[in-house]
This record gives C-alpha cells, structure tokens and sequence, in this order.
C-alpha cells in the first residue's frame, strides 16, 4: 500500500510507480530522496513507496531499509509496518510479519482490510485455517468488495 504525496514532484511520481503494479523504477523516488528540498513528511512517504516498489522487485533487502528509515523517520506511519511486514512475509519470516501487520491495525492503517488479509495468509502459511477463515471475514467485514478475500473465505456450512 502506497503513501499518498501532493504535486508535481519527484515525490508524487514515485507514489504514482508505486501504486502501478507493473512499475519497477524508483528513479523518481531516488531523486525525491536525494532532494534536500523534499519535505520531512514526503520524504518518509517516498521511502515507503520506494519501498513498496522494491518488493515488487523482490529487492527485500532494500525494501525492508527503506520501511526502517520510513519509522525512523515516524514511528506512527502506519503502511510503513503494513509493508515491511510484507517484506517480513516474501522472507518467510512470519512472526515479524505478524507483529508488523498487527501494529498497522493498532495504528489505523488506512486500508485495514488489507493488514488483515496478509494475517490470513500467515495463519494459512501455519495450517491454521479457522484463524485463517476468521482473519479473511474480517477483511471482508471491512470491505465486502475485497476480491482476493472474497476467494480465501470458505462457504458456512
């Protein structure tokens, strides 16, 4: 999930490679960052788009730098934990995935259908189905139109 930025910037084209699937380039993020005049607030948004663009890469490592230095700059930016838990997630490293899902609930991550979705695919990952169903409802429950829930949720029988 992509942190919105405002203008005709370096910033803004980077939030616009991020929230297309099929972007990989990170040069306009590169260049926000590398511009002294992006804003504290662009800047921490721009790395998490970075961010999201690198895991479309499969560059996890620089994924996961890019969400540390986005908390770094703001411990709150909650899609910056949805994120990174994505990367924790692409790792296999489901514990840290889980915690950092967790945290972008707890800090009102702006698509929480979405955080919990990824939770499901943990329990599934787990062989926990019915924690796995409940998660997949409640992502539905927040958004019915949720079409990769709609597909995880078993019929009630």
């Amino acid at each position: 999930m992509s942190v919105t930025t405002i203008g005709a910037t370096d910033a803004a084209a980077c939030y616009q490679n991020a929230v297309n699937q099929l972007s990989q380039d990170v040069d306009p993020c590169d260049a926000a960052l590398g511009d002294r005049a992006t804003s504290r607030a662009d800047r921490k948004k721009t790395l998490v788009n970075r961010g999201v663009i690198y895991n479309r890469r499969g560059e996890y490592n620089e994924a996961l730098a890019d969400f540390n230095d986005a908390i770094d700059l703001d411990e709150t930016i909650a899609e910056a934990y949805l994120n990174r838990g994505n990367t924790w997630f692409f790792a296999g490293r489901l514990d840290d995935a889980m915690a950092d899902y967790e945290k972008a609930l707890a800090l009102d991550v702006s698509e929480p259908w979405a955080a919990w979705y990824n939770i499901g695919l943990i329990h599934d990952a787990r062989n926990e189905r019915d924690e796995a169903q409940e998660a997949y409802r409640k992502a539905l429950d927040l958004n019915p139109d949720f079409y990769l829930a709609q597909q995880k949720v078993a019929p009630r029988e």
